[in-house]
């Protein structure tokens, strides 16, 4: 089972690091003045937030802490999902960083004026949420 949740990351990984590539000096419109694909380069954390190195020594480390809960708690399999989204997305934003010395966005909310993200953030996102939601659900059963 852990080898599908693997398969699962790497794919996520994958397509993250191709849209971005696809995305690098491009501008897309989608829906006019709703969503558009909008080439931004993210030099922060979150929203842009933060010193570069800083922020790629703390997600190796919170990368490196969520492997080693993965390894260590035998209790985890049913947060194996939400750990892979999790994982996967940071993973997608640490290859940016070191290798590009930023992040590549690109979703753009035109209509909210929220900050441009991509899929590895949307997946950390997703993740969290649905890691959250399972914690919930366990404690109210």
């Amino acid at each position: 089972m852990k080898k599908v949740y693997l398969c699962l990351g790497i794919i996520i990984v994958i397509i993250d690091q191709l849209v971005k590539q696809i995305m690098i000096n491009r501008y897309i419109t989608i829906i006019p003045n709703i969503l558009s694909f909008t080439y931004t380069k993210n030099i922060g954390a979150a929203f842009g937030l933060g010193s570069r190195y800083i922020v790629l020594i703390l997600s190796i480390a919170i990368i490196l802490f969520m492997l080693y809960i993965l390894f260590k708690n035998k209790e985890i399999d049913k947060y194996y999902l939400p750990y892979t989204f999790i994982l996967a997305g940071a993973f997608g934003n640490v290859i940016d960083r070191i290798f590009r010395g930023y992040v590549i966005d690109y979703i753009d909310i035109e209509f909210l004026n929220f900050p441009t993200f991509n899929i590895a953030d949307t997946c950390i996102t997703v993740g969290i949420a649905y890691f959250v939601a399972k914690i919930i659900k366990n404690k109210i059963d």
